[in-house]
C-alpha cells in the first residue's frame, strides 16, 4: 500500500508519531495482522530517534550470552532500582524489562535491523554490559533501518508531512482524524478503534518547560525540534493523567553549540572535567543525565573535559565523538601547558587536576570528590573539549500500565487509548538524576512492544 492512497480509511490501529516507538510499535502490530495508519506532521525533520546515540539495553539477550555476558532482566531492573531509587515507574519498569530481549529480537528478524552487541561501551549505573545498536551503531542508522522497514510493510499506510485538520475521540475511544488537502488536492479521513500516541518529549515546548521542568528552561535543548509535546497534551485533553513531568535525560557531554556531545563513556574510560579556573568540580562518575546541572552550574555554564589519545582510541564504535571530532570541538596538545594554553586555563591548575586524578588511580588516596574509581591516570598526547549541560530529552508524559494503556486520575484505562516513546511516563522521574543511560530507548521498544501485543488481541 502506498503512503497516503485514497482519502478515507477505517484501521485498526492509529499511530501518531514516527519515531522510535510510533515505527516499532507499527511495525509489530501490523506483523500480528493489523492494519495501521502511522501518521507524523514532521516525517521530513530528523526526531529524537535519529539524532540520538541509538544505544538499547536488552538484559539478558541472545547476543549478550552469545558474548558470554551473564545478565537478566532482574539484574537490570535491579540497576535501574538502585540508581534512581523512588523515582522508578514501577508501572511499566518490569514489564518493559521482560519484553526487550524479545524486541531486540524482533527489531532484527521482523524489521531487518542489523542488531549488534557492545561489549565495549560501559556505563554509569549498569552493572554489565547491556547495550544493543544497529551497524553502524547510531540513532540514524537504527532510524533509517525501521523507517525502510515501515515503507516495505503493506499493511501500514503512511501518513506523511500533513498536519491535522481535526481531531475528535468518540466515549468508545473511536478517534476520527481528518487532515487537510495533501499536494494532489485529497483530503484524508481516518477512523481508528484504538490510537496509540508516540510523539517526543516537550523539550521544545517553552510553556511546557516553564510548566514543568522550569531548572531547565535555560538549557541548551539538544532535541529536535519536533519535540513540542503535542501528542503529550492531546492525551491529557482526553483525560490522560501525567507522570515524571519533572523527570529529563540531561547530557552534561555536549558541546556548547548543541550540535555535537561527546559521548557518555569519557569519564567510565578515565576523563576528568575541569572548570575556567582549571580545577575539578564535581565526581566525574556521576550519571551523564546528572551531570548536566553540575555543568551548567560552572562559570560560564561550560566544563573542560580533559582525556588522552589512547582514552580516544577506544572510542572506535562511538559516532557521538567522532562527529564531534570531525566538527573541530576536540584540542590535542603533546603536553599540558600547551593544552592548557589552547583551552584557555590556567596550566598550574589543570597539572594539580591531572596528578590528584592520577593518584586515585594508582590508589594512593581517595577522591576528595568522592568518585569512586579513576580507570587509569591520563597521558600525553591530551585530548580536550569544550562541553555544556544540556537537556536532551523530557523523560514525562501520559502514565499507562504496563500494555502501554493510558490512565486516567483514578488509574483507569481509557478506552483505546496508548501512549509510548517520548509521550508516555518514562522509567524514572525526579530531576535527571534518575536518568538511567539507555532509559528512554528502553521504554520506547519495550512498551512498544508490549502495546502491540495488547491491541492486536483487542484488549
Amino acid at each position: 500500500m502506498k503512503p497516503d492512497e485514497g482519502p478515507s480509511r477505517v484501521t485498526d490501529l492509529l499511530v501518531l508519531g514516527a519515531g522510535a516507538a510510533g515505527m516499532f510499535a507499527a511495525l509489530r502490530t501490523a506483523a500480528l495482522g493489523r492494519e495501521v495508519v502511522l501518521a507524523d506532521p514532521h516525517w521530513s525533520t530528523p526526531n529524537t530517534l535519529a539524532v540520538s546515540g541509538g544505544l538499547v539495553p536488552a538484559a539478558g539477550s541472545r547476543r549478550q550470552r552469545a558474548a558470554g555476558v551473564l545478565d537478566t532482566p532482574q539484574h537490570w531492573l535491579d540497576d535501574l532500582r538502585a540508581f534512581a531509587g523512588d523515582s522508578v515507574n514501577e508501572r511499566i519498569a518490569m514489564p518493559v524489562a521482560h519484553a526487550l530481549p524479545d524486541a531486540l529480537d524482533f527489531l532484527e528478524t521482523g524489521c531487518g535491523v542489523a542488531v549488534r552487541f557492545l561489549p565495549d561501551v560501559p556505563a554509569p549505573g549498569h552493572g554489565v554490559a547491556r547495550f544493543h545498536a544497529a551497524t553502524p551503531a547510531s540513532g540514524r542508522a537504527l532510524h533509517d533501518a525501521l523507517r525502510a522497514a515501515v515503507l516495505a510493510e503493506p499493511r501500514i499506510r503512511v501518513v506523511r508531512d500533513r498536519p491535522a485538520a481535526g481531531v475528535a475521540r468518540d466515549a468508545d475511544g473511536t478517534v476520527t482524524v481528518d487532515w487537510a488537502a495533501g499536494p494532489d488536492g485529497t483530503p484524508l479521513h481516518i477512523r481508528a478503534a484504538r490510537t496509540l500516541v508516540a510523539g517526543g518529549g516537550f523539550g521544545a515546548n517553552p510553556a511546557m518547560l516553564a510548566e514543568f521542568l522550569p531548572a531547565m528552561a535555560g538549557a541548551v535543548h539538544g532535541g529536535p525540534p519536533t519535540n513540542d509535546g503535542s501528542t503529550i497534551a492531546l492525551g491529557r485533553a482526553w483525560g490522560g493523567a501525567l507522570g515524571g513531568m519533572d523527570g529529563y535525560q540531561g547530557q552534561g557531554h555536549s558541546n556548547p553549540d548543541g550540535r555535537t556531545r561527546l559521548g557518555m563513556s569519557l569519564p567510565s574510560l578515565g576523563a576528568i572535567l575541569v572548570d575556567r579556573t582549571g580545577r575539578r568540580f564535581v565526581r566525574e562518575d556521576v550519571g551523564p543525565s546528572e551531570l548536566a546541572a553540575h555543568v551548567l552550574a560552572c562559570p560560564g555554564g561550560v566544563a573542560l573535559e580533559v582525556f588522552d589519545a589512547r582514552l580516544e582510541a577506544a572510542l572506535g564504535e562511538h559516532s557521538a565523538y567522532a562527529e564531534a571530532r570531525a566538527a573541530g570541538r576536540v584540542l590535542a596538545a603533546d603536553d599540558v601547558a600547551t593544552l592548557a594554553s589552547f583551552a584557555g586555563v590556567p596550566a598550574a591548575a589543570l597539572r594539580e587536576a591531572l596528578d590528584d586524578a592520577a593518584a586515585v588511580a594508582h590508589g594512593v588516596r581517595a577522591d576528595p570528590l568522592g568518585r569512586a574509581r579513576v580507570a587509569r591516570p591520563l597521558e600525553p598526547p591530551y585530548r580536550a573539549s569544550w562541553v555544556t549541560g544540556a537537556l536532551a530529552h523530557t523523560q514525562g508524559g501520559l502514565v499507562t500500565d504496563g500494555e502501554g494503556r493510558v490512565l486516567d486520575a483514578a488509574e483507569r484505562p481509557l478506552p483505546g487509548l496508548y501512549a509510548a516513546g517520548g509521550a508516555a511516563a518514562g522509567l524514572a522521574g525526579r530531576g535527571g538524576a534518575g536518568y538511567l543511560p539507555g532509559n528512554g530507548l528502553a521504554q520506547a521498544f519495550g512498551l512498544a512492544w508490549r502495546a502491540a501485543a495488547a491491541i492486536a488481541a483487542g484488549d
